[in-house]
C-alpha cells in the first residue's frame, strides 16, 4: 500500500472516531479534555463544577450535555 492511500485510510479512521465522541453522551476526562482543547485537570474541575460528573466505580464519566450547558454560562457575547 503507498504512503499516500495509508495516511487517507488513517484520516478515514479519525474522522470516525471523532465523530463517535461528538455523538456520545457521555465522555471520559481524556475524551472532552481533547474535544474541548483543554488539560485534563481543568476539563475535571469544570465538570465537577457543573454537577456533570458521574463515578460509577472507579471509572469517571462526564456528561456532555451538563456539561455543554455550563460552559456556555461563560459566554462572552451572547
Amino acid at each position: 500500500m503507498n504512503q499516500r492511500k495509508t495516511t487517507m485510510m488513517q484520516m478515514s479512521v479519525d474522522k470516525y472516531k471523532d465523530m463517535k465522541v461528538l455523538n456520545k453522551k457521555f465522555l471520559s476526562q481524556k475524551e472532552g479534555a481533547e474535544l474541548y482543547s483543554m488539560g485534563t485537570e481543568t476539563f475535571r474541575r469544570l465538570a465537577d463544577e457543573a454537577g456533570a460528573v458521574y463515578r460509577i466505580g472507579k471509572k469517571v464519566l462526564i456528561n456532555a450535555e451538563v456539561f455543554e450547558e455550563y460552559l456556555e454560562s461563560f459566554r462572552v457575547w451572547r
